[in-house]
C-alpha cells in the first residue's frame, strides 16, 4: 500500500459534521479492519509506535484569518516603521521602562499580552517560536491555508489532525481499550473543524468529537426550551423513559444501531451531566496561594471557553483532544483597525491562557499542552486603513506540558528580518539565514510524536519540530 493510499485510509475517523449525536457504530475499529492486514501491518511496521511514558491531551486553538505576529515579535519593528506606508504609534517604538513604551525585554507587545507572555516565559510555562515559515507553498490564502494546517499536509485529502489522532490510538490502543469505550475522547467547542475532517475516504465513522459549549449546556439532554413545572417534569421525564425503552425493545433487533445510539447518548447525558457542569467545575477550581481564593478566569468568551477545557481536560481522564477554535476571539484578518483592534484580542486570549496554565500546575497536571496558531501571518507594512494584508510568517505559542517525553519550554525560538519593497505593502518578515524555521504542519507531527508516533513525518512529509534549536530568550 503506497502512502497516500494509507494516509487516506486514516480518515475513517472523525468528521467534520458535528450536528448528529450519533457517535458510535456497531462495529470496532479493529473489526472493520481484520480484512485488511496489509494496512494495520504497514502501520505497525512503516509509523512505529511506543506508548510514552505520558500520554499527553492537546487543546487546539487556531487563530482563524491569520493574525500577525508583532504580538510575539517587535525585533524588527523600528526597521519596520521606517520603511512602512504608514507610520507605527511612536509607544510601538519604545521600551517597556520609558513613557508608554510597549516593548518588552523579549520584544513582546506589552499591549497585545506581552506582559502575561514574558510571565510566562520566564516561569517555563511557555515556548515560542516565531519563524513558523511556509516555503513548499508560499500561500496567502485563507481557504487551502486554514485546510492544510489543520491537516497537517500539502494534501488537503487527508484527514485532519485530530481525526488521524483518533485512528492511532485505535490502532495501537495505548489506553487499553477502545477509543468507543472512553467517554468524551474527542471534544470540540466550535461547531465545526477540518481539524476533525475524515479526508476525502467513503467508510464509516467510528467516532465524531463530541460538541460542548463553554455554558456546559449538553447535547445529549433532553430539549428544555418549553420548561415545565417541577410538579410535572419528573412524572413526564419518566414516562418518556418508559415510552423510549418500549419502542426501543420493540425495534432493536430492526434497529440496532439506532438503539445502541439511544442508550449511550442516555450515558453520555448522565456523565456529562455529573462531570461538566457548572457546579462540578466551580468546586474544582484550585485555590490560588497569592490570593487565598480559588482562581477567577476573565469573564469574557475566552476566558469562558479556556476554563471550560482545562476543566474537562482535568475532570475527565478519557479526555484526548479538544478544539476551541479561535477560542472566542473572533477572526484574526485585520486588514483594517488591526493596530486598534489586534492588541485587545490577543490581551484577552493571553490573559485567559495564563489563569489556564496557573489552573493546570495547580492541579498538578504537566500533561495538558494548549497550541496557539493560525492560517498564516500578516504582512508588516500598516496599510492605509491602519491593518496588515495577508502574509507568511507567524508565531506558535505552545503551553503547558512539561511532563511531555522531549518538551522543551521557557524558550524564544527563531529570528527574523524584514523583507520585500520600502514605502509598499509587500513588506513582511522571514527568518534570518541563520534561523531555524519550520512548516506549519511540523506541528501536527509534533502532536503525532507526543502521543508515541516515531516517524511522524509519514504523516505530514514534516519533521516534527526540533525543540533543542537556539533559544533567543533574554534571561
Amino acid at each position: 500500500m503506497n502512502r497516500r493510499d494509507f494516509i487516506k485510509m486514516l480518515g475513517i475517523l472523525g468528521s467534520s459534521v458535528l450536528a448528529s449525536p450519533a457517535i458510535f457504530d456497531e462495529k470496532s475499529f479493529a473489526d472493520l479492519l481484520s480484512n485488511k492486514n496489509d494496512f494495520i501491518k504497514f502501520i505497525q511496521d512503516e509509523i512505529g509506535y511506543a506508548r510514552p511514558a505520558t500520554m499527553p491531551k492537546i487543546i487546539h486553538i487556531f487563530l482563524y484569518g491569520g493574525a500577525s505576529e508583532l504580538a510575539g515579535n517587535l525585533t524588527n519593528i523600528h526597521e519596520i516603521n521606517k520603511y512602512s506606508q504608514n507610520r507605527y504609534p511612536g509607544r510601538l517604538l519604545k521600551e517597556v521602562g520609558s513613557r508608554n513604551g510597549e516593548i518588552t525585554k523579549n520584544a513582546l507587545w506589552k499591549s497585545a499580552g506581552g506582559e502575561n507572555m514574558e510571565r510566562l516565559l520566564a516561569s517555563g510555562d511557555m515556548s515560542l517560536y516565531r519563524t513558523v515559515y511556509r516555503i513548499k507553498q508560499d500561500l496567502k490564502t485563507h481557504k487551502k491555508t486554514i485546510h492544510q494546517n489543520l491537516v497537517g499536509n500539502l494534501d488537503v485529502d487527508r484527514p485532519g489532525i485530530a481525526a488521524t489522532l483518533a485512528a492511532i490510538l485505535a490502532i495501537f490502543k495505548p489506553y487499553r481499550k477502545e477509543i468507543s469505550e472512553m467517554k468524551l475522547p474527542f471534544v470540540t467547542f466550535e461547531k465545526d473543524s477540518l481539524v476533525f475532517s475524515k479526508g476525502s475516504v467513503g467508510l464509516p465513522d467510528i467516532i465524531l468529537p463530541i460538541p460542548l459549549t463553554p455554558d456546559f449546556s449538553n447535547p445529549f439532554a433532553r430539549d428544555k426550551r418549553h420548561p415545565l413545572p417541577n410538579s410535572l417534569r419528573k412524572d413526564l421525564n419518566d414516562s418518556l423513559d418508559k415510552l423510549a425503552n418500549k419502542i426501543n425493545e420493540r425495534f432493536n433487533k430492526k434497529f440496532p444501531v439506532l438503539n445502541r445510539n439511544f442508550v449511550e447518548g442516555r450515558k453520555l447525558d448522565e456523565y456529562i451531566s455529573s462531570v461538566f457542569n457548572k457546579k462540578v467545575v466551580e468546586e474544582n477550581l484550585p485555590i490560588d496561594p497569592e490570593t487565598n481564593k480559588k482562581i477567577k478566569y476573565p469573564n469574557t468568551t475566552t476566558g469562558n471557553m479556556l476554563k471550560a477545557a482545562v476543566s474537562l481536560a482535568i475532570l475527565n481522564p478519557d479526555t484526548v483532544f479538544i478544539n476551541i477554535g479561535s477560542a472566542g476571539t473572533g477572526l484574526w484578518d485585520d486588514h483594517s483597525d488591526g493596530i486598534k483592534d489586534y492588541p485587545v484580542r490577543m490581551r484577552q486570549l493571553m490573559e485567559a491562557i495564563e489563569v489556564a496554565v496557573k489552573h493546570m500546575k495547580l492541579a498538578g497536571r504537566n500533561d495538558i499542552i494548549i497550541n496557539v496558531f493560525g492560517d498564516f501571518g500578516r504582512n508588516v507594512n500598516l496599510n492605509n486603513t491602519k491593518g496588515w494584508d495577508h502574509g507568511n510568517n507567524q508565531n506558535l505559542y505552545t503551553f503547558g506540558g512539561s511532563g511531555i517525553d522531549g518538551r522543551q519550554l521557557g524558550k524564544i525560538v527563531g529570528k527574523t528580518k524584514r523583507i520585500g519593497t520600502k514605502y509598499q505593502n509587500r513588506q513582511f518578515t522571514a527568518p534570518t539565514d541563520d534561523s531555524y524555521h519550520f512548516e506549519p504542519f511540523a506541528i501536527a507531527s509534533t502532536i503525532y510524536k507526543y502521543f508515541g508516533v516515531q516517524n511522524p513525518e509519514i504523516l505530514t512529509d514534516e519533521l516534527p519540530i526540533d525543540e533543542n534549536a537556539p533559544n533567543e530568550l533574554t534571561i
